[in-house]
C-alpha cells in the first residue's frame, strides 16, 4: 500500500511539472572451526548457573541490526569492489581515509612524505594490532598492497607501483611515473591492510583486518555477523555485535525499519525519507553526496546518439531542476557532483530549454513528416531511442528518473523506450544501447582524476569502464596534466576544465545530484551518514541502554 501510494502521488507530480545460495562460514578471524552462533555465543558448559551468567551476560550486550544493499559473494577487500564491503562493515582501513570534506586524514599511516614527483614515504602507527593481535607493520602493509595491486587491475591503475620497501614503521612507495593522485588512491578501499598470512579461503570469508568490528560469521550475499575488536587502536568500539543482513530493494528497507526487523540502514530512496523524518521514533541523517544520477549516452556509430546535434538537443530537453525537486537531490551541472570542491560553480553546463532543442532537431533534420508527434531521422526512420536500466536496481528513483527523462523527450519529439533487463553489464559490454542509467560517485577517492580517467579514457583497456564508446584528445590531454600536477587548486582547475569539455561534448546526461542517507530507530546513537559512501559502521554508533 505504501507504495501504491507513492507511486500516485509521483505521477501526479510528474503531470503536475509537465514532465510528460548461502556461501561458506567462519569464525572471528578466519577459524575454520565455525562458531556457527557467531563469536559472541556461548560454549557449551557444565552448570546451570554457568548457562544463566552467559545469558544474563548476553542480555547486557549491545546489538545492533543493520540492512545493506549489497553484500558481496566473498569479503576478499582485493576483489572487485568487495572492499568497499568490508570498509563499511566498519572491518577494513586503509593508510588513509577520507574527511566530509573530500581531505586526506591519518589512519593506519599517521605521518607521509611526498619527497619526489615518483616517491613517497609513509609511517605507520605504532601500536596497531590486526584484530588477532598480530602488529601491524610497514612490512605487513607492502604485503598487503602489494596483494592487492597484483589481484585487482583497478589497483594496478590506482597507484603504478615500480617498488614498495618496508623498514620497520617506515614504508616506501616509488612509482614507475609520477602520479599525483597516489595519495587519494590509497584511501580506496581495494587496500584495506589486511594480515596476509591467513590462507586465500579465510581471507574471503573472514579478513583479518584493524577496524572496530572483525567477522564473526558470513554468510555469501546474505549476511554478516560482526564482533567487537577487542583490539582496536583508536578507542573502544561502542557495539558488542552487529548482524548485518542484505535487503536489495530501498522499499523493502524501509519497511524492515518500520516493522522493527532492523535498526539502522542507509541509501533509502530519498523520496521514501519523508516516511521517517520529523517523526520522534526514528532519526535520518541526509547529505548531498559525490553520487550523480546519470544517464550514459552511447557515443558509437550504432547509435542514433553518435550524431552530437541529436545529443544537444537531448541534453536541452531533459528538466533537471524539475527533476531534483521530484527525488530529492539538486541539479547536476557536470561530472563531477555538487558535493566535490572540482569547479562546478565555474564551468558551463546545459539548462532546461525546450525551444532549444528542437531547433537543433529542425536544422539538423530529425523532422515529424507524418505529423504523428514523434520525429523521424534524417534517413526516414522513426527516431526511437532505448533507455537501459538493470531489473534488479532496487531504487525507485532510478525508475522514476527514466520516466521523467521519456516524458521530456516525447515532449520535443523524441520517442524513448524503457527497458528493464536482468543483464545490463552484457548490454553494455556489446554496445547495445542508446542510454543506460547509473547512480555513480564521481570521487570516489575524493580526487577528481580517477573517475574522469575511469569512464572517460582507455577505451577498451582492462580496468577501466569507458562502455559508451566516447573519446576525447582533450580529456586524454587533462588526464595526462593530471598525473604530474601535484598542486591541489590546480587538480581542481583541471577538473573544471574537464567537465566542462564534456558538457561541450555533451558526453552524457548528468541529471542529479543524489542525497545519501542513514536512516535509523530513535534508539541508534551516532549514526551519521559521511560524504565518502565507503564509511558506514564507525566505532562511535552504539545503542541507548
Amino acid at each position: 500500500m505504501m507504495r501504491k501510494k507513492q507511486v500516485m502521488v509521483f505521477t501526479a507530480m510528474l503531470m503536475s511539472l509537465a514532465l510528460a545460495g548461502c556461501g561458506g562460514q567462519t569464525s572471528t578471524d578466519g577459524s575454520q572451526n565455525g562458531n556457527q552462533n557467531g563469536a559472541q555465543s556461548v560454549q557449551n558448559g557444565s552448570g546451570n548457573a554457568e548457562a544463566k551468567n552467559a545469558e544474563g551476560a548476553a542480555e547486557n550486550e549491545k546489538t545492533l541490526r543493520v540492512a545493506f544493499f549489497w553484500i558481496s559473494a566473498d569479503l576478499d577487500p582485493a576483489n572487485d569492489y568487495n572492499g568497499w564491503v568490508t570498509s563499511r562493515l566498519g572491518v577494513g582501513e586503509t593508510l588513509v581515509r577520507l574527511s566530509d570534506e573530500l581531505k586526506v586524514e591519518a589512519c593506519l599511516a599517521d605521518e607521509w612524505e611526498n619527497v619526489d614527483d615518483l616517491t613517497w614515504k609513509f609511517h605507520i602507527r605504532d601500536g596497531v594490532t590486526f584484530s588477532n593481535g598480530t602488529a601491524v607493520t610497514a612490512q605487513e602493509c607492502q604485503a598487503s598492497i602489494e596483494r592487492a595491486v597484483s589481484m585487482n587491475d583497478r589497483a594496478s591503475e590506482y597507484l603504478k607501483i615500480a617498488s614498495i620497501e618496508a623498514d620497520g614503521q617506515e614504508l616506501t612507495i616509488r612509482t614507475s611515473e609520477p602520479n599525483a593522485a597516489l595519495l587519494n588512491n590509497l584511501a580506496e578501499p581495494v587496500f584495506d591492510i589486511i594480515d596476509t598470512t591467513q590462507s586465500e579461503e579465510q581471507i574471503k570469508t573472514a579478513p583479518v583486518c584493524t577496524g572496530p568490528y572483525k567477522i564473526a560469521k558470513f554468510q555469501s550475499e546474505q549476511s554478516v555477523e560482526l564482533a567487537k575488536n577487542e583490539n582496536y587502536w583508536d578507542g573502544k568500539p561502542g557495539l558488542d555485535q552487529i548482524e548485518v543482513t542484505q535487503i536489495a530493494d530501498s522499499d523493502a528497507r524501509a519497511m524492515a525499519l518500520q516493522s522493527g526487523e532492523i535498526d539502522l540502514t542507509n541509501t533509502i530512496d530519498q523520496t521514501s525519507t519523508t516516511l521517517f523524518e520529523n517523526n520522534p521514533d526514528y532519526q535520518v541523517s541526509s547529505i548531498i553526496s559525490p553520487r550523480v544520477n546519470v544517464a550514459y549516452m552511447n557515443h558509437a556509430e550504432t547509435s542514433p546518439l553518435h550524431d552530437l546535434k541529436l545529443r544537444q538537443a537531448v541534453s536541452y530537453a531533459v528538466n533537471r531542476d524539475a527533476y531534483a525537486e521530484l527525488i530529492g537531490g539538486s541539479p547536476a551541472h557536470g561530472l563531477y557532483s555538487d558535493a566535490t570542491p572540482f569547479g562546478n560553480d565555474a564551468i558551463w553546463s546545459f539548462s532546461y530549454d525546450k525551444d532549444q532543442a528542437e531547433q537543433i532537431l529542425d536544422e539538423a533534420g530529425y523532422l515529424d513528416v507524418d505529423g504523428d508527434g514523434i520525429r523521424e531521422m534524417p534517413d526516414g526512420s522513426k527516431l526511437t531511442l532505448h533507455y537501459l536500466q538493470a531489473a534488479d536496481h532496487g531504487s525507485a528513483d532510478s525508475a522514476i528518473l527514466a520516466q521523467a527523462v521519456q516524458s521530456d523527450l516525447k515532449e520535443a519529439g523524441i520517442q524513448m523506450e524503457i527497458l528493464s533487463v536482468e543483464n545490463l553489464s552484457e548490454y553494455q559490454s556489446q554496445g547495445n544501447f542508446d542510454f543506460y542509467t547509473g547512480n555513480d560517485n564521481s570521487a570516489p577517492t575524493g580526487d577528481p582524476q580517477i573517475w574522469l580517467e575511469t569512464m572517460y579514457t582507455g577505451l577498451g583497456t582492462s580496468g577501466k569502464k569507458n562502455l559508451t564508446s566516447f573519446q576525447d584528445d582533450r580529456i586524454d590531454e587533462i588526464v595526462a596534466q593530471m598525473n604530474q600536477t601535484f598542486d591541489q587548486e590546480e587538480r581542481y582547475r583541471l577538473a573544471g576544465e574537464a567537465s566542462e569539455e564534456l558538457n561541450e561534448n555533451a558526453a552524457n546526461l548528468y541529471l542529479t545530484n543524489s542525497y545519501l542517507n542513514m536512516v535509523s530507530s530513535a534508539k541508534v546513537k551516532q549514526a551519521v551518514q559521511p560524504v565518502a559512501d565507503y564509511y558506514f559502521i564507525t566505532k562511535d554508533i552504539t545503542v541507548a541502554e
